[in-house]
This record gives C-alpha cells, sequence and structure tokens, in this order.
C-alpha cells in the first residue's frame, strides 16, 4: 500500500508539472561575437489562456545572459536591459531576433567555436524551465516556412 501510495504522489507531481509547462520554444540561434560576447535570439509560443514573462536565462557557457531590446532613436541605437522580463501574452507568439528582443550573453567559454551548441535554461513566471542548445552561428538560419 505504501509502495502504491508513493506512486500515486509521484505521477500527481509529475503530471501537475507538466501542466504548467505551456511555452514552447522554436527557432533558437545563437550569433557569436568574437569579443566573447553573444545573443540568442528564438519564437516563444504561449499556448495557455494567460500570459507569461520571461523572467530570465542562464547558461553554463557563459558569466551572464540578461534580456535585453534593442532600440534605435535618432540614428543612434541602444540596448535596454529589461529588468522586469519580456511579456509573452496569451495565445500568443514572441520572436526574439536581432534587432528587437534578444538574450544578451557574455562573458562566453573561449574554446567556443561556430557551429558548436551552446546550453541554455529560460525561466518563465508560469511556466516551468525551458533548457534549450542553440547552434553558434553568424547570421540567422533559414527556416522552411
Amino acid at each position: 500500500m505504501k509502495k502504491l501510495s508513493f506512486f500515486l504522489i509521484l505521477f500527481s507531481l509529475i503530471t501537475t508539472s507538466n501542466a504548467h509547462a505551456h511555452i514552447e520554444v522554436s527557432n533558437s540561434w545563437a550569433r557569436l561575437i568574437p569579443n566573447g560576447m553573444g545573443a540568442l535570439f528564438l519564437d516563444l509560443q504561449n499556448s495557455h489562456s494567460e500570459s507569461d514573462i520571461l523572467i530570465r536565462a542562464s547558461s553554463p557557457n557563459a558569466k551572464s545572459a540578461m534580456l535585453h531590446q534593442t532600440e534605435r532613436k535618432n540614428n543612434i541605437t541602444s540596448m535596454k536591459h529589461l529588468m522586469n522580463g519580456i511579456k509573452i501574452p496569451a495565445n500568443e507568439n514572441v520572436s526574439l531576433k536581432p534587432g528587437s528582443y534578444h538574450i544578451m550573453l557574455s562573458g562566453l567559454d573561449k574554446n567556443l567555436k561556430l557551429g558548436d551548441k551552446i546550453q541554455v535554461t529560460l525561466e518563465f513566471n508560469n511556466s516551468g524551465p525551458v533548457t534549450l542548445e542553440p547552434i553558434l552561428k553568424i547570421k540567422p538560419p533559414v527556416y522552411n516556412q
């Protein structure tokens, strides 16, 4: 009886944690810059009826990963650190792409080269963490639509 109770509790925890996973990540890639910096780009799909927020990113391959938005005003381009995260509205997509939202990676492992994969974990306010392995590139890949 104790074993049955244990497995029922374990099954309940597994199904409960997956029930909140409603963010899907696709088209991920990372730009590698020779100075040890980089940027991660991807598409986020929220298939839930409630909005969510990407609150942080981390990578064992970088000293820091920060959520940024590129802004252009009066022919000057700057990056804004998004301390409150990136909102993903209910049942919508948000694209992190060059010239817009992105995840800035600094202090990248010096042994990385183009074509390597890095590990990045995204943390959301409501959904569970999502770990992905984007490939390091210079230009965005072409996806078949």
